[in-house]
């Protein structure tokens, strides 16, 4: 890739579980965000980051302290029809980090949101093909 098209970048990380989730890093290498859960393959993960960036606007990020006293975010995708089993607001990503400040855990969440919005753009200019490759 060249080094004017660098953005935000999706990588897949193995579990100790055996299954996949995914963490999110800008363009300067540092950790954004990671997967709120982990999926059984990687036809499971693709399905689930695509949703992501299709659904990324209806996504609602709360903040709060971790037991630790940090600030933390968590993003939610809203309930759905079209996602079976969803009766409620379903955590889909966290902050990969905690932060000293509560200011600084919104640009946290400021910044994830921005990255996604790059990756949805990305989506719409490369289309979804069979799996979204990150």
């Amino acid at each position: 890739m060249p080094a004017e098209a660098r953005g935000p970048r999706l990588l897949t990380v193995h579990g100790a579980d055996r299954g996949v989730g995914w963490a999110m890093r800008a363009a300067n290498g540092r950790q954004l965000a990671v997967g709120a859960r982990s999926y059984r393959g990687e036809a499971e993960l693709s399905i689930a980051i695509r949703q992501l960036l299709i659904e990324r606007a209806a996504l609602r990020c709360t903040v709060g302290q971790s037991e630790a006293r940090l600030w933390v975010w968590t993003a939610y995708l809203p309930p759905r029809s079209t996602r079976p089993g969803a009766e409620e607001a379903e955590p889909i990503a966290r902050s990969a980090r905690g932060y000293l400040r509560r200011d600084q855990c919104q640009g946290g969440v400021d910044s994830f949101l921005a990255a996604l919005q790059a990756l949805g753009r990305e989506l719409r200019r490369t289309g979804p093909g069979d799996r979204w490759s990150w």
